[in-house]
C-alpha cells in the first residue's frame, strides 16, 4: 500500500457504504483490507487473509463488544485483533497487517499503523 506523502492517509470508500458491525473487504494501494465500523463510532482496518493459511478474515466472526474488538478466522479459528493485528489465539503466530482508519469530509481513510 503506498501513499501521499504530504499526510499518508488515503481515501478508501464513502463513510455510507461502511454498515455499522459489517465486514467490509476493499481493495486499496494493491492491498485488501477488512474495514469494521463498531456502534461507538470507532473503525478498525486489519489485512483479509489469516496468516496461518491464508483464510478469508471478511468471513470470519467479529466480536466488537471486548475493549479489544477481534476477527476470528473462519478456517481454524485464530483470532486477530482488530486494532492492532496482534494474534490472540493461535494457531497463527504472525499478525495481520493493521491500518490506522479516520472518517475525513464523508470518507474513511487508511493509513499504514505504525
Amino acid at each position: 500500500m503506498t501513499s501521499d506523502e504530504a499526510n499518508d492517509w488515503l481515501p478508501a470508500i464513502d463513510a455510507n457504504e461502511l454498515p455499522e458491525g459489517k465486514a467490509v473487504r476493499i481493495e486499496i494501494g494493491g492491498a485488501y483490507v477488512l474495514l469494521v465500523r463498531r456502534a461507538a463510532g470507532s473503525i478498525f482496518a486489519v489485512g483479509t487473509r489469516c496468516t496461518h493459511q491464508g483464510a478469508p478474515l471478511d468471513r470470519g466472526v467479529l466480536n466488537l463488544r471486548d475493549a479489544d474488538p477481534t476477527v476470528t478466522c473462519p478456517a481454524h479459528g485464530s483470532v486477530f485483533s482488530l486494532v492492532d493485528g496482534r494474534v490472540r489465539r493461535g494457531p497463527a503466530t504472525r499478525p495481520v497487517p493493521a491500518f490506522e482508519a479516520r472518517l475525513n469530509d464523508g470518507k474513511v481513510e487508511l493509513r499504514p499503523r505504525r
